[in-house]
Order: C-alpha cells, then sequence, then structure tokens
C-alpha cells in the first residue's frame, strides 16, 4: 500500500520520460551491455573515437573487439561483413543521416547514444544517457529488439547527487570534486534497473523546451562558425548535445577555459589504441565541443563566437 503522510517529497512534474517504451536502467554503457547479453555477441566492430568507458562495458562482458576508424565525415572508414555486430557513435547528436543509412545497409548495427538523447530508435539496439542532458547523476535508457528477462537489480540515486546540490547552491567549481567521484561510481556497476529517483527526475523534464534552446544556440553557432569550422555539420531531425567546432588550433582551448568557458576533450586515452598519425588523434587535438545545452541563450552564443574569432 502507498503510505499516506509524512513529510513533503521531492518535488516534480509528472510527465512522461521520453523513452516511455525504452527499458530503463542504471547507465547508457550498460545498455550496451544489455545488447551484447541480449543477442548473445562475441564479437563486435567498435570505433576508435568513442569514449574509453565503452571499451570497458564490453570487455565486461566477455565480447571481442574489433576496432575501426572513422573518415572525415565522421562514418567508418571501411565495409564490414553483412552478418557482423557494428556499434556506431552518434558523434555530438548530429548524425541520424548517418545512422539511418547505415541501418539499411547492416541489419545487426547497435547505436551509442549517449551523445544524442532525441535520436529515434535505430538499430537492433539504442542506448542513450540522460545524464549527458538533463540534471540527474544516473540512468541509462535501452531499446532492444530481443529483450532479457526482466531479474536485474533496482538501483539507488540518493547518494549520487552531491554534485547537483552543490553547484545549484554554491556554483560548479563547488560541487566539481563529487561530479569525478560520482561519474568513477559508475565504473563497473552491474546492470540495474533505474532508480525511482531518476525515474521521477526524468518525468518532470520538459523536453520540448529544452529541445527547442539546443537547437537554436547550435544554429547560431553554426551560422557565426560553419566559415573557419573543418568539420561540415548539418542536422535534419537531430537535437545536438554540442557543436563541433574542428579548427588547427593549439591554444584555443586554453583561451576559452582563461575566459571561464569549459568545453570537454572526446575523449582521453584514445592515444593507448590509435597509431600516433591517426584521425581520432587528430580529432582529439583539435575539436572543440562548444556547450549549447538550455542553461544558454544566444547572448551566451554570441559571447563565445565572439572569443572564438578573437583567438582563432
Amino acid at each position: 500500500m502507498n503510505e499516506i503522510g509524512g513529510y513533503i517529497e521531492l518535488e516534480t512534474r509528472d510527465g512522461k520520460p521520453l523513452h516511455n517504451s525504452a527499458i530503463a536502467i542504471n547507465s547508457g554503457r550498460n545498455g550496451i551491455r544489455y545488447a551484447i547479453k541480449a543477442y548473445a555477441i562475441k564479437d563486435l566492430w567498435v570505433p576508435y573515437y568513442t569514449c574509453p568507458v565503452v571499451w570497458d562495458a564490453i570487455s565486461a562482458e566477455n565480447c571481442n573487439i574489433h576496432f575501426y576508424n572513422v573518415a572525415n565525415d565522421l562514418l567508418p572508414d571501411r565495409n564490414f561483413p553483412i552478418d557482423d555486430y557494428i556499434l556506431y557513435t552518434n558523434y555530438f547528436g548530429i548524425c541520424s543521416g548517418k545512422i539511418k543509412s547505415l541501418a539499411m545497409k547492416y541489419k545487426n548495427l547497435i547505436i551509442d547514444n549517449a551523445q544524442g538523447f532525441y535520436m529515434q530508435n535505430t538499430g537492433i539496439a539504442s542506448c542513450y544517457s540522460p545524464r549527458k542532458f538533463f540534471g540527474v547523476s544516473d540512468g541509462g535508457y535501452v531499446y532492444c529488439q530481443k529483450p532479457l528477462k526482466n531479474n536485474f537489480l533496482q538501483d539507488t540515486s540518493y547518494q549520487r547527487f552531491a554534485h547537483l546540490l552543490k553547484r545549484a547552491d554554491c556554483g560548479s567549481n563547488f560541487g566539481y570534486q563529487d561530479f569525478i567521484i560520482n561519474d568513477d561510481s559508475l565504473i563497473g556497476e552491474d546492470i540495474k534497473l533505474m532508480s525511482n529517483l531518476t525515474q521521477k527526475l526524468l518525468r518532470g523534464v520538459d523536453y520540448d523546451i529544452i529541445s527547442e534552446k539546443r537547437i537554436k544556440n547550435y544554429n547560431y553557432l553554426k551560422e557565426h562558425l560553419d566559415p573557419i569550422n573543418l568539420l561540415k555539420t548539418s542536422i535534419t531531425d537531430d537535437v545536438p548535445m554540442y557543436y563541433p567546432l574542428l579548427i588547427e588550433n593549439d591554444s584555443l582551448r586554453a583561451n576559452l577555459v582563461k575566459n571561464k568557458i569549459y568545453i570537454p576533450m572526446c575523449w582521453k586515452n584514445m592515444e593507448f589504441v590509435c597509431s600516433k598519425d591517426s584521425y581520432e588523434l587528430y580529432l582529439q587535438k583539435y575539436i572543440h565541443p562548444l556547450i549549447i545545452d538550455q542553461r544558454y541563450n544566444l547572448d551566451d552564443m554570441k559571447r563565445i563566437v565572439e572569443l572564438i574569432h578573437e583567438y582563432k
């Protein structure tokens, strides 16, 4: 029976999550593990250019990794045997067109949508990481054409929210070490069902407003930075995570940080598996994933553009 009475609980809007028909689990990387289990995959093609935690998750399922490179259009630089299993990353959340063409070509395609939360389910499995887009500490979604029996334990999340609460009260720097601790706590976690807390918070997200803000910010940066961007991008029905600016400038990142504009590096530790002259390490060095999320408006985008033109 439901409890009646007691103290008032955390208040959120009681809506529906965007991926209401997906399987709600505890992390995006575990969505990939879920797919490997479901299809009993023993060998998987995996891009060098992806987050190394993905490699760790695949290895945890005793699945053999066969690496492939990407070309300058971010598509695989090779063809695959038609029956092989292939993992493709939705880079920066802007690759829906590429994904659709790959899905028509390969029947065993798995999509890592950690950077493409709004991307529709495509392939035999699609995996999502809501904490990359919204203020939650964990959680993931996976669509899988061959679902497993639901015998997973349920996760809890209350112990992982220190960085989010500290940021709300005292700013991001105050909570940064807690953010690192939370990231580390997810390493090696078994597949579990998404916690009640994370589900509650994701039901309170206004997905339409957030997508509108992201697209508007992305289009502003695209309009003003495409002429200097070595990576030609376009979006159709995408809701991007970043605007990826590819520019051969060794000091731009540091100058942005000096002006309190923080951008991630995609991705660290690739140097341990990639050749020194690989396109992946070139991207790691010169891709600047510019922040376009719902916290910011066109004035913020204008500031970013002005600084980049100043330092380019």
